[in-house]
């Protein structure tokens, strides 16, 4: 695939430049107490730069959680929901306040079709119901699973209890969601599935 080229690439990697340093200071400082003028400082960039890029505060903060799952796709390969590190991206999920703060208020406004994070939402269910999905077959190959087992409901029930329990988790008070996500993970799989 060939490359970009010219003020293309540029202006992807400026983009890319501007939500690295906005996610960097959502997860020091948390969203509210971000503003465009400290992102466009970080980036070493002006604010105009910044809403030339992206046309809202939103806009880039949306930019941030894509970011986000970037930089874990990179860090766990393209099986990094898999059943069996699920449990552990829980904890560490819920002790990134600043960022799963952003992302809960983000994910509630996307249920509103036409916000604009709604994409970002979407994409990101189907990507990671997909890979989950995937793992569950993998694991019913090898036996671990049930055939009987619909892999694609699994995944979505599986996702649904990972996203409500951090959302509990963080409002509180604070539970070992690791240990309620591996019992949910053997009720709906089996217990065979995190051996």
């Amino acid at each position: 695939m060939p490359t970009k080229r010219g003020p293309y690439a540029k202006s992807d990697q400026r983009r890319q430049a501007l939500s690295r340093a906005a996610l960097d200071l959502v997860r020091r400082h948390g969203h509210r107490n971000v503003s465009v003028s400290d992102i466009a400082e970080l980036a070493e960039t002006s604010e105009a730069t910044v809403f030339y890029h992206f046309p809202t505060k939103e806009a880039l903060l949306i930019a941030a959680l894509a970011q986000h799952d970037d930089e874990n796709i990179r860090a766990h390969g393209a099986e990094a929901g898999a059943i069996a590190e699920m449990a552990a991206r829980a904890e560490a999920g819920v002790q990134r306040t600043n960022y799963a703060r952003l992302y809960n208020e983000l994910a509630g406004a996307a249920a509103d079709p036409t916000h604009p994070a709604n994409e970002f939402f979407q994409s990101r269910w189907e990507r990671s119901t997909r890979v989950v999905a995937t793992d569950i077959r993998r694991l019913q190959n090898d036996g671990r699973v049930a055939e009987s087992v619909d892999a694609d409901a699994a995944a979505h029930i599986l996702l649904a209890a990972w996203e409500g329990l951090q959302l509990q988790w963080m409002q509180g008070p604070p539970f070992d969601i690791g240990s309620l996500l591996e019992w949910h993970i053997r009720t709906v799989l089996g217990p065979a599935a995190l051996d």
